[in-house]
């Protein structure tokens, strides 16, 4: 039986290209809309359709590329109903890892968020710096709460709606929208070392409502 057998292959091939396309997408490199030609792609990138087709069926899934039937395959549309629809989904998602995470947090890993959040921002290139820091918070405080809600398929479901968001974020001006950011994971960071369920839950559906608007004027 050969090291690696051709399905196996084919299967690495399409994780290698579900990556790259996903990338694209989140990135506006392929723009929302867009039809997507398979024969281009496979051939711009030397591959056959196969692994394509399987990348793009998972893209699908995701709710990041929109099959019409007799058209083809697009780009997903941006629009604020799927704003307002997944953060609708998320805060009920995130609440409910909120409250089965909370209790298992170590604080030490609460105030190392905190102290992480709160550091000084660099002055380089403002909003490209701004953009990190926000990426890297969201991974620390939310990233934090569905790793100790201890439910995979809870934080698959997350992480797919986070990733979509992330094509709405790129269009933010991430200089401005830092400080309100930071604000608001403050709060909710305290109040879960406070052991303050009530406030910690609060105060996560006002970031996520602010969350929200945020990206609904950037977009309109």
């Amino acid at each position: 039986m050969p090291d690696n057998p051709p399905s196996l292959n084919r299967y690495v091939l399409a994780d290698e290209l579900y990556a790259l396309l996903k990338t694209r997408i989140l990135s506006h490199e392929m723009s929302a809309g867009d039809k997507i030609n398979i024969d281009k792609l496979a051939r711009d990138l030397g591959v056959s359709n196969i692994p394509i087709r399987e990348a793009l069926s998972r893209l699908s899934s995701e709710g990041l590329v929109s099959v019409v039937p007799f058209k083809g395959m697009f780009v997903a549309a941006m629009n604020a109903k799927d704003i307002d629809e997944i953060f609708e989904i998320r805060l009920s998602l995130e609440s409910l890892a909120l409250s089965k995470a909370a209790a298992r947090i170590p604080k030490d890993r609460l105030r190392q968020i905190l102290a992480e959040t709160k550091a000084p921002q660099e002055d380089a290139d403002a909003n490209q710096e701004s953009a990190s820091r926000m990426f890297k918070m969201n991974e620390g405080l939310h990233g934090t709460i569905l790793a100790y809600a201890d439910n995979e398929n809870l934080q698959r479901m997350v992480v797919s709606l986070i990733e979509r968001i992330y094509r709405y974020l790129n269009l933010l001006n991430f200089a401005i929208a830092l400080a309100d950011e930071r604000e608001e994971h403050v709060r909710i960071l305290n109040a879960l070392l406070a052991d303050d369920m009530d406030e910690a839950g609060a105060a996560l559906e006002l970031h996520l409502q602010r969350a929200r608007q945020r990206l609904r004027d950037s977009f309109n």
